[in-house]
């Protein structure tokens, strides 16, 4: 049992307006449970952003010796080289895309991969952005 607003799955969907107002107009995250395991909450999008504001995305940049440039974002393992940094930073905007794009695809590996579970909130905040130049933004680009 929560501090939060919970419902069984049955109720929520009978009384979903309600819940919805209750999310989106009065700020109350809700759980919704169905079965004896299975829990999903329900968040207004804006406050999951605020939540993930922290999980920042800044990539090393390299000045190579044949005057390319190399984008580092180590901490999800991304690596991108071009001739400028113009065209590196595109590069990475969209191995990012494609990244979240797998995680969320393979989610149940992911989420089980030691070295990839911690990924998880920054594969969130990517997949909340709009388009390439949120993206652009969120990597400080």
């Amino acid at each position: 049992m929560t501090m939060l607003t919970e419902l069984q799955f049955t109720e929520a969907r009978s009384q979903f307006s309600t819940l919805y107002d209750s999310v989106f107009n009065s700020f109350n995250p809700a759980i919704v449970n169905r079965k004896q395991t299975e829990q999903v909450a329900m968040l207004r999008v804006d406050l999951l952003k605020m939540i993930l504001e922290n999980y920042t995305l800044i990539p090393e940049i390299i000045q190579e010796e044949d005057g390319s440039i190399t984008l580092a974002l180590d901490l999800l393992e991304i690596y991108v080289n071009n001739s400028t940094l113009e065209s590196a930073a595109k590069d990475l905007v969209e191995d990012i895309k494609f990244y979240a794009q797998d995680y969320s695809n393979r989610s149940q590996l992911f989420l089980h991969a030691p070295n990839r579970t911690h990924h998880f909130p920054y594969v969130l905040r990517i997949m909340l952005c709009k388009n390439d130049e949120e993206i652009r933004t969120l990597i400080g680009l």
